[in-house]
């Protein structure tokens, strides 16, 4: 039975995907594509403009994957009320997604730099804002003096430093031997900020 176009378009995504975490983003190539989906080259292009437009699909399925695992991360600890250990979920829950995605991740992070598509919102962005409210809404909960711009810069400040410490520790060529340094390296960040939100630390020219 022939697939329609959207089923096919999620053939070509899944592969794509997989060549990308298996090998980055030069390993993504329309022939490689096109074999193992069972089309022709021609038509690959007739599902996507180009290879970007591919990447950049594959990107956005990766990021609502993401903000998917922030959400169930939460889920899991409906009626928690400890901000550390709600913080702590949501960068575990991060981690593991860096673990599952070894090539297709890192070569998100390169393509949304090397690509400035600025003649529309960008999806990518977007999607972060999300993983931010779910980031503001554990600080939101927590009691501190924070709202509006508070609260915002807050939730970046804390994701930019955690997506720091993990992406630069798994740039690293042994992986497992990382891993256990990231995470200590995770919940010294996670205390000390809530310590210091705890103490009222002010924010200057906010």
């Amino acid at each position: 039975m022939a697939l329609d176009k959207e089923e096919m378009s999620e053939r070509v995504l899944a592969i794509a995907e997989t060549l990308i975490d298996s090998g980055g983003a030069e390993n993504l190539k329309a022939r490689t594509i096109a074999e193992q989906a069972g089309i022709a080259v021609g038509s690959v292009y007739n599902l996507f403009a180009d290879l970007d437009e591919v990447h950049r699909a594959v990107n956005m399925r990766l990021l609502d994957r993401l903000g998917a695992a922030g959400a169930s991360a939460m889920a899991g600890l409906h009626g928690v009320k400890d901000t550390r250990q709600r913080l702590l979920a949501l960068a575990g829950a991060y981690v593991r997604f860096v673990e599952a995605h070894p090539g297709s991740w890192p070569a998100l992070l390169a393509f949304n730099r090397r690509r400035a598509l600025a003649t529309e919102p960008d999806a990518y962005e977007a999607r972060l804002d999300q993983l931010f409210e779910i980031i503001a809404g554990v600080l939101g909960d927590g009691g501190f003096d924070l709202d509006g711009d508070r609260l915002r810069i807050a939730a970046r400040a804390l994701w930019s430093s955690v997506h720091g410490i993990v992406t630069s520790g798994y740039a690293a060529k042994s992986v497992r031997g990382q891993a256990h340094e990231i995470w200590q390296q995770i919940e010294l960040l996670v205390a000390v900020f809530v310590r210091g939100l705890e103490r009222g630390v002010t924010f200057d020219h906010v």
